[in-house]
């Protein structure tokens, strides 16, 4: 413990020589990589975890922030058969979206976002049509150009009541810092175990903490994803750091399929 706390201590008091300064730089790279290697859904674990996780042919796929529908064209590529809502809250990305898809069987395309509750939302448009929810917008936005807009949003629980839907297989969730809101309003559908996975995004707005307390109580464990296992693990203060952001959540009964994802799948 000593020789640890004298190498801190040499690196704290010589932070500013040049050497310990490309040293840190290069740790922190390092943590960087180890953490969050590609937004790419091939190479990230993204389509290897919905191949393990997603039992039967035909199953029942939400894409809630699809953007223009990267996610939804692998997972049909995937499994042909399977339905997939794909809901979008940027009314530009989602005529994107339906130019791209609209039409194609098995694909309903729905213009509007999910949240904790049902009602309109203001967000703010950024280049590329990435949208934030005005809720979760953080100061280090305020300098980059954007569009104030609204949109509509509802509860997923009462979209699949009034479509009859009684399982989700895979809920994937990418909504621009606002997943917890979406998962919120999933609630019945969470508490019932009737979302068979639930992929989402940790970056700004929220602690991983909060997605902990939201779902470890209604009988999910969570663990991080990375390009060829499942991390999963309780809840560490270490986890904060915002860096690497898809985990996914499973039903605390699934114990094989969870320790297969974490034994992990070759790359």
């Amino acid at each position: 413990m000593r020789i640890k706390e004298a190498i801190w201590f040499f690196i704290h008091h010589h932070r500013r020589n040049r050497v310990v300064a490309r040293f840190a730089r290069l740790c922190k790279n390092i943590h960087r990589a180890s953490e969050h290697p590609t937004y790419d859904i091939v190479r990230n674990g993204e389509s290897a975890v919905l191949a393990r996780v997603v039992a039967g042919p035909a199953p029942m796929l939400f894409d809630v922030g699809a953007n223009v529908g990267d996610w939804t064209v692998m997972a049909r590529e995937r499994f042909p058969q399977a339905t997939v809502h794909a809901f979008e809250l940027n009314p530009a990305t989602a005529a994107q979206l339906t130019a791209r898809l609209g039409g194609q069987p098995g694909v309903e395309i729905h213009a509007h976002g999910l949240g904790a509750t049902t009602g309109e939302v203001t967000f703010f448009a950024y280049s590329g049509e990435q949208s934030v929810l005005s809720g979760m917008r953080a100061p280090l936005h305020s300098s980059v150009p954007h569009r104030v807009e609204r949109s509509r949003i509802r509860t997923g629980d009462e979209f699949c009541k009034e479509r009859g839907i009684e399982r989700i297989d895979y809920l994937k969730v990418d909504a621009e810092g606002a997943d917890h809101e979406v998962l919120s309003g999933f609630g019945d559908m969470l508490s019932a175990q009737r979302v068979g996975a639930v992929q989402f995004e940790h970056e700004g707005g929220r602690f991983l903490r909060d997605y902990y307390d939201l779902l470890r109580p209604k009988g999910y464990v969570l663990g991080k994803l990375y390009a060829n296992y499942v991390d999963f693990r309780e809840h560490d203060i270490d986890q904060e750091h915002f860096l690497g952001p898809n985990y996914l959540a499973l039903p605390a009964a699934r114990e094989d399929l969870i320790q297969r994802l974490k034994s992990g799948w070759p790359v």
